[in-house]
């Protein structure tokens, strides 16, 4: 009995591994890291003289817990967590100003991908809203003035930041309901963050604290995250 519960805390143990190992590499979860290392001796860790290729990129995340978001897209300073491995296996210096390029010409490709899911997820839902919106404009504007805080996008810059907040103001309906451009303060609480606020037309039913007008404006305002490209949440 005690070594069949032995055996069961074994193979629990390894199952945890095993998923702990797959979620390390989520970048490329089939990745034999000891294959990997053995090739980046022999030939050098850079795909070719001229730099990585984008799968070279995701494999060195994988090897190195680097993780994507939920999109496949990697964090945009996620390279320096990785500059100790590749400067093991590099063939000439160049390589390693060739890795931190590449990597954020991939960042770049996989938020050009995202951006695009992101529209094609949420134009279906903004197009409805919005002629929610056109066929009674007196409803959705007829209620208090409503003040809105969102916190989010941490790590952007405040010049992407605005641009942003810019794209969602003038490219979507979102804008017609705006009373003020949009302030944006830095966040206290947390480093290279940001605090937007927003002074909206409240609906007819509309009411500042409520739980019920807190949600409506936040699905809307995702919606026209979205319909620029933007994921709310990141």
């Amino acid at each position: 009995m005690v070594l069949l519960e032995l055996i069961g805390v074994a193979l629990g143990a390894a199952l945890i591994n095993g998923m702990a190992e797959k979620s390390s590499k989520k970048a490329n979860p089939n990745l034999n890291t000891t294959r990997f290392d053995a090739n980046n001796a022999r030939y050098g860790v850079a795909t070719s003289s001229a730099g990585f290729t984008k799968q070279k990129i995701m494999d060195i995340a994988a090897r190195c817990g680097v993780r994507p978001n939920k999109y496949g897209v990697l964090p945009e300073d996620g390279w320096k967590k990785c500059l100790k491995y590749v400067s093991e296996y590099v063939n000439n210096p160049d390589d390693i100003a060739n890795f931190e390029r590449d990597w954020r010409m991939t960042v770049a490709s996989q938020l050009k991908d995202k951006s695009a899911k992101m529209i094609e997820e949420n134009w279906a839902g903004y197009q409805h809203q919005y002629n929610g919106y056109l066929n009674n404009k007196e409803y959705w504007t007829s209620g208090p003035d409503i003040v809105l805080e969102f916190k989010h996008w941490h790590g952007l810059s405040r010049d992407q930041h605005l641009k942003r907040l810019k794209d969602i103001q003038t490219k979507t309906f979102w804008g017609e309901l705006c009373l003020q451009d949009p302030i944006l303060r830095k966040n206290p609480r947390i480093d290279n963050s940001y605090v937007e606020v927003w002074v909206m037309r409240g609906s007819k039913h509309d009411k500042q604290g409520d739980w019920l007008t807190h949600n409506a404006w936040n699905m809307t305002y995702k919606r026209c995250c979205g319909v620029c490209g933007y994921d709310s949440m990141l």
